[in-house]
This record gives structure tokens, sequence and C-alpha cells, in this order.
């Protein structure tokens, strides 16, 4: 074997060596960390949405005679979750001069209600209902031993695992159902997802014409939005976990204009809170930022719907309308917090490419105690972030500094983490160098030697 290729032969080896110890540390090193006190990482924000969104309702008077006595419930859109702030600022309604009274029930739900509706032959009455929305969407990181137990004589307990109307947990077949799903399973979370799983393999999507139920959609194993939210819900609620349906809107695209409203569930989960569920957009423990819902628990005035609409004399046909459109940040004016809130979000996007990148280029391996204080510095302001955005409704003084620390942590993150990235490429280039410096003195050594052998032979 000759001087290069022996060169050739080492330099691949010791390249090989280095590229396995920068693999396995990037493997090895998480890409999520979770602390274990009590402000933890529950959910990963992603991107955000901020836009208008308008539910307007049209009721005609096609017939001869004149609708009297109408009365239009309409659920309106509100600030229940930590994946949404929603100002709510014109309520339009023609014809009326009286503005809707407000409603709200025993569950938190909230309704706009006119009454006395008179409607002339060939003449409508219209609703348009303007909100501001600035959304989030999630993933939940759930970690099953930072899952409390239930409590099970709260109020939220005892609501929400018994059984309703179209979620029939409490009958046999749904219960013997939900007992073959979840088996020897004692995990709350793993127990979620084998009744999601089955789901969303069981229920054939099928556009239905009213409300069919849990039991009908078990016995049947077809079903639109509704039917796969009440069947997850009665199956949880028969393995004793918290569950409860999410009745509003939600969208494919940022621009966008429906005529049918949606449906999915939560989940609860002690110490997280409630957790999203879209069964028939098969999403599970995540949520995108075009889902806004108007009833987030068991309705008390209306059934599970958009708007109900009823008259004691008359008929009159009726459909509804909902768009969103983007908009700027600068419709929220509340001191640059949702600014804050954007920028956050943007700037942690960058932190975590840059500690992926610098986990392939072996920043773990070399310098591993800087590394885990980047990632120290990046779980911070993904924890300070979900702060800010749950204190947001209640809280603003601490949700303000909240996210001012998030986005802090955010920038001395990135900050640091392309710091170990240079460190990295200076020794990445330092080692080709002293690497080429050994095999230029190996080289001229074995040439050397090779001359002298020469020479002697000749002799």
């Amino acid at each position: 074997m000759s001087s290069l290729h022996r060169c050739v032969i080492t330099i691949l080896v010791l390249a090989s060596i280095y590229g396995a110890l920068c693999s396995s540390a990037a493997l090895a090193s998480p890409s999520i960390m979770q602390n274990e006190d009590s402000s933890f990482l529950k959910f990963e924000i992603g991107d955000v949405y901020i836009g208008n969104l308008t539910h307007t309702i049209e009721i005609t008077n096609n017939a001869s005679a004149m609708v009297r006595s109408g009365k239009l419930y309409v659920p309106l859109v509100m600030n229940a979750t930590a994946r949404r702030y929603v100002i709510l600022y014109d309520i339009y309604a023609s014809n009326q001069g009286v503005k809707p009274e407000i409603l709200e029930d025993d569950s938190g739900n909230m309704y706009a209600f006119w009454e006395d509706i008179k409607i002339d032959r060939e003449k409508n009455f219209s609703v348009r209902i303007n909100y501001h929305v600035f959304s989030f969407s999630t993933h939940y990181l759930i970690n099953s031993s930072l899952v409390a137990s239930y409590d099970r004589s709260t109020d939220l307990y005892v609501k929400y695992t018994k059984s309703e109307k179209l979620i029939e947990s409490d009958r046999e077949e749904i219960i013997s159902k939900a007992e073959s799903i979840i088996g020897n399973e004692t995990d709350t979370h793993k127990t979620v997802l084998k009744i999601y799983n089955f789901v969303t393999k069981h229920v054939r999507y099928k556009v239905q014409d009213e409300e069919r139920g849990a039991l009908w959609a078990l016995n049947n194993g077809v079903g639109d939005c509704s039917e796969c939210s009440y069947l997850f819900v009665a199956l949880c609620r028969a393995a004793a976990i918290p569950a409860r349906i999410q009745a509003g809107f939600a969208f494919h695209f940022t621009s966008e204009t429906t005529e049918d409203g949606h449906m999915w569930t939560e989940y609860y989960l002690e110490n997280y809170g409630w957790i999203p569920v879209d069964a028939t957009w098969q999403l599970f423990d995540t949520l995108d930022n075009r889902h806004f819902s108007s009833i987030q628990s068991t309705p008390e005035v209306i059934p599970y719907a958009n708007y109900v609409f009823n008259c004691t004399s008359g008929e009159a046909e009726d459909e509804q309308r909902v768009s969103i459109t983007p908009c700027s940040v600068s419709v929220f004016n509340d001191d640059s917090f949702a600014e804050n809130i954007v920028k956050t979000v943007s700037e942690i996007k960058r932190v975590k490419f840059t500690i992926f990148l610098g986990n392939v280029f072996g920043t773990p391996l070399i310098f591993p105690s800087e590394a885990e204080s980047v990632e120290q510095e990046f779980l911070e302001s993904e924890v300070y972030l979900q702060n800010a955005v749950e204190l947001w409704n209640g809280q603003q003084q601490s949700a303000h500094s909240s996210i001012t620390t998030a986005l802090d942590s955010a920038k001395a993150a990135l900050e640091n983490a392309w710091v170990l990235i240079a460190k990295v490429f200076a020794i990445l280039l330092g080692v080709p160098i002293a690497i080429l410096s050994i095999v230029l003195v190996f080289l001229r050594r074995c040439q050397a030697e090779e001359k002298a052998q020469t020479e002697v032979s000749f002799t």
C-alpha cells in the first residue's frame, strides 16, 4: 500500500468517526425539554393568525304571510381557551332598531338574542357579527409523569363525565366498547389516544342531515364531524375521562368563506387542562390557528348549533356565511403585546432551527455545557410564551412581563446558538488543516525513506 493510500484511508476513518459522533449527539439531544417544576412546557405554539371573522345570518320570508314573533339565538365566539383572543367589535341587524340581548348560561356560553322579529313578505332579516381574532396553532407535549390524578369531587369532573343528549356515555354498548378499546391500559393519555384511533378508523365520513349522536355513530360506523365528536366524547366519559364538545367554525385557508359549522372535541388532564382533538381532521393533541368555537361547553339555551331561529307564525328560510380575512396586528391596540407575541413566535422558530443545525454539526458533543445552556434558554422562552398566552385574558400585567422575558430569552438563545456553531466551524476548519499538516509531514518522511531505500538499492 502506498503512502498516499494510507493517508486517504486515515482521513476517511477520522471523518467517519467524527460524523458518527456528531450524529449520535444530534439524535440524543432532545428538541424539546420539560422542567420538573410547576412551570413546565405544556404546549408549543406554532403559527399565529391575525384576522377578521364575520358571521352573517340571513332569514328570508318567501311565504305569503308575515313572519311574527321570531326569535334568533347566536352563540358568540369567546376567549375560553389559551389558543385564541377575540374582540367582538360590531353587531349589526337589519330593520331592527334594538340591539340584541346578551345571554349567558351556567356553562359559560354567551349568546346574542333577538326576539319579536317581524319579517314582511319577500323581505329578509339579516345579522352580521364582526370579530377581530388572534389565534395560535398549538401542539400539546403530554408527559404522563406530570399528569395528576383526577379529583372526582369537582364540578368539572362530575359535569364532563356524565351522560347527556347525543353523548350517551351511560349506555351499555358505549361502556362495553370503551372497555374493549382500553383493555389493560392504565395511562390516561394513552387511553385517550386509543379512543381517538378507534373513532378515526370506525367512523367513515358521510354528511348527515341531522344530529345523530354517539350511539348511532357506534352502531352505524358513519357520520360527519358531529358524530365523530359525539362518539369520542362519549367513549372518553365512559372511561371516566372528562371530555366535551367544541362547536363553531374551522377554515382550511387564511382567507375563506364557508356556509357550514364544524365540531371537534377536548379532553381534560390534570396539570394540563383542556386538550384539543379533531378526529375528523386527524388532529390529536394539536389544533391549527383557524378553529374558532362559540360553544365551549354543554349548551343550555340552544342545542349544539351555530344559531337557532324559530317563530310562532309564518315560514322563513335561513342560511349563514362565515368568513375570515387576514388583517394587521395593529387592530389589537394593547401596548404592543400582540406584536411581541408575533415576534417571539418567529424568534423561537429561528432558535429551533439553529439548535437543530448546531446538533447536526456536533455542538452537544464538542461544547456540551454551552449547548445545554442554549437549550435551557430556548425552553425558558417557550415556557414564558406559553404563560403569557394563558395569562392574557385575566392577568394582563403578568402577561406583559412574561412575553417580554420570552422575547429576551429567545434572542439570547439564538445569539448563543450561532456562537456555538461559529466555534464548531472554527474547529472543523482547524482540524482538517492540522490533519493536512500531519499528512504532509508524513508524506515527506515516507518520500525520504523511499528515496533512502532506493539509494541503498543502487549502491
